[in-house]
């Protein structure tokens, strides 16, 4: 570690002979209690060792962060959660699982935090949250993840201390900041904004700082997702997202346009699908009549993201189930049969409209009954 009066070591990432010399230089200097300039995806930030008091004071000291606020941990990803903050409520979990890696910090109340947080070394605790509770977010930078993959415990990360000045875009605003071992320049961040910080107390959620991520975004991640699968999502999938936004639209006695404001997003796509298409004629003039809308929808393809960001899926068959559980089989406890009593919902492609009324009709009862299974 350099003497704090002397100036940091610059290094130029994108000009370097090997980025990976970078990585073990980085980790090399904060495992010696080293404080670093480095980007995340959204501004340039001060980094330091979770395990090293000396380090984490220094980082708390040259960013100006108060004590009433805890520094950052920065961990590997959404499957960490539950070991950081063992209480985590469904809100916060779906917030981190949908929107990590990515620009989101998240807060939590000291009464969920008696996790991981309570095997670090005491002094490093109190300057990680004077105060209590803790921040905790998982930044998708290609640099930073590589830095925390061989770091023995989570980066702890701090403000770059100009509250009267814009958020660090690229790395000037470090160049002499005394007390800095390293710099990282990698250019100008990819957001060019700083993250969201969202505060979890229990189910509810406060955006404290709205950045990248605006508000609309936490209300729909937050929310129950409702997925609906089928072969090539213009017929029954459509059909059941529809009628079920119906349904929810009126339990919540709000159009249905608002019912992701309140809580809930429904989707719908198909094993099979061709992107683009729309919804057959016959299943756009049914829901008309039923009062929905599917004149706007256009085929898409089931994909990873969609499955996992799911809380419930429903499939239209047995054959559409099993495609679904055999590509991806963690989702095996949140996935159906729309049919209660574990039968398919039949395929009306190239029937009249009289077919597809019925074929309807069947999604509402069914749907009915789901809805009741889910506490709707």
């Amino acid at each position: 570690m350099t003497d704090a009066s002397l100036t940091a070591q610059w290094i130029d990432l994108l000009h370097c002979d090997d980025p990976r010399d970078v990585v073990h230089q980085t980790v090399a200097s904060l495992a010696q209690g080293g404080v670093i300039g480095l980007a995340t995806e959204t501004v340039y930030t001060l980094a330091a060792s979770a395990l090293l008091a000396e380090g984490l004071a220094r980082l708390r000291r040259l960013g100006g962060t108060p004590d009433s606020q805890p520094l950052t941990l920065m961990v590997k990803g959404a499957q960490e959660c539950t070991d950081w903050v063992p209480g985590i409520s469904q809100v916060g979990r779906r917030l981190a699982w949908r929107l990590w890696p990515g620009p989101l910090t998240l807060v939590f109340p000291p009464a969920l935090t008696d996790g991981l947080f309570g095997r670090l070394p005491p002094k490093a605790r109190q300057v990680i949250a004077p105060a209590g509770g803790l921040a905790l977010r998982s930044s998708a930078d290609p640099f930073l993840r590589d830095v925390l993959e061989l770091t023995p415990a989570p980066l702890v990360l701090g403000a770059v201390g100009f509250a009267d000045r814009p958020p660090a875009i690229t790395a000037d605003p470090l160049r002499g900041l005394a007390g800095l071992d390293m710099v990282i320049d990698s250019g100008p961040t990819q957001c060019g904004q700083l993250c969201t910080q969202v505060r979890i107390d229990e189910q509810r959620w406060t955006i404290e700082r709205e950045g990248v991520i605006d508000s609309r975004t936490v209300t729909q991640m937050s929310g129950l997702i409702i997925l609906f699968i089928c072969t090539g999502n213009t017929c029954r999938s459509p059909m059941a997202e529809a009628i079920c936004k119906l349904m929810l639209a009126r339990r919540l006695d709000c159009p249905a346009e608002q019912i992701e404001e309140r809580g809930y997003v429904v989707q719908s796509a198909g094993v099979a699908a061709a992107t683009g298409s729309p919804a057959a004629s016959h299943a756009i003039d049914v829901l008309r009549a039923m009062g929905g809308s599917l004149e706007s929808h256009r085929s898409r393809r089931v994909t990873l993201d969609l499955v996992r960001q799911a809380d419930c899926i429903f499939a239209m068959t047995a054959d559409h189930l099993e495609a679904l559980l055999d590509a991806v089989p963690e989702v095996q406890s949140h996935s159906h049969l729309l049919d209660p009593r574990g039968g398919d919902v039949p395929d009306p492609i190239g029937s009249d409209h009289h077919h597809y009324r019925q074929t309807a009709q069947m999604i509402e009862q069914m749907l009915e009954e789901r809805l009741k299974q889910l506490g709707l």
